[in-house]
């Protein structure tokens, strides 16, 4: 595993850098113009790149700005990518981690982001890695997109929070507190609200206000899409109806469970009230 260096942007040289890893991860369409970053970056915001010894282009960036939700100050992680060559080197969570402590010393407790339910190895990283949990589900939130992630689908996204003062956080970050696995879950006979049938999505099962509940999605959703766009589709509006009911009824995803098949599923417990943060220790 290479030894990274966390270099945090302070000028526009920095912010440019950016560029190049911008339009490799998802197209020319989307880039964050680095005069745009700068001024964010001098307003409190926040990019680091990483960089892997004996390679002079960015192996992976983070950016993120100040925002506020529900009366109180937050940090938006507005866009985390890797190169190829670097994703499951612990590299995003070097840049995760040197964006918390930036947060902390801010003063900020929580950090948040949207991410595309349907994508497995995101949910790993965010659910499992970092500890993070969602309760928000927004349908079609950036509209059409035209990059070569999100073309061709609804852009719908869950809005992730990160509460990066936790305990649960920081010992997720060391590595203490591994989830469970799906195995295990389905062992203590924790019921699926969305299960998949083969390749396709089965029904929607009622919720029975049960303690524990799971939503599976596909192994790979990006070559699932790539492969049967139809079917993508039946993916993104079985996983928005499942998502939508169990939020709608107060339940928050608090974790990603993982089977050795490779299947996962999140795993949803109902929230205490949805205006305070919700403290996923017992999850």
């Amino acid at each position: 595993m290479p030894e990274f260096r966390i270099d945090v942007a302070h000028d526009i040289a920095a912010c440019a850098a950016t560029v190049a890893l911008q339009e490799e991860v998802w197209s020319g369409d989307v880039v964050v113009h680095p005069q745009l970053m700068l001024a964010v970056v001098h307003n409190g915001g926040f990019i680091a790149l990483g960089y892997a010894p004996e390679d002079p282009k960015p192996a992976g960036f983070v950016f993120g700005f100040l925002g506020i939700h529900d009366y109180h100050f937050r940090h938006h992680s507005h866009m985390l990518a890797v190169r190829d060559p670097y994703r499951g080197s612990g590299l995003a969570q070097q840049l995760k981690e040197a964006q918390r402590d930036h947060c902390l010393d801010q003063g900020i407790e929580i950090i948040a982001w949207t991410m595309d339910p349907l994508e497995a190895r995101n949910a790993r990283f965010n659910f499992g890695k970092l500890g993070a949990y969602t309760r928000t589900y927004y349908r079609d939130f950036y509209g059409a997109m035209p990059d070569k992630l999100n073309q061709g689908l609804p852009s719908d996204r869950i809005y992730v929070e990160w509460p990066i003062g936790h305990d649960r956080t920081y010992k997720r970050l060391r590595g203490e507190d591994k989830p469970a696995s799906l195995e295990d879950a389905e062992r203590e006979g924790v019921a699926y609200l969305l299960r998949a049938d083969a390749e396709r999505p089965g029904r929607l099962a009622e919720t029975m206000s049960a303690s524990h509940l799971l939503v599976e999605i596909p192994r790979g959703f990006q070559e699932l899409k790539a492969r049967d766009a139809k079917l993508a589709l039946e993916w993104r509006l079985a996983g928005r109806d499942a998502f939508e009911r169990a939020f709608g009824e107060g339940y928050a995803a608090v974790e990603f469970l993982r089977a050795a098949d490779g299947r996962g599923a999140y795993l949803l417990v109902p929230q205490p009230r949805s205006d305070l943060p919700l403290d996923t220790d017992d999850a």
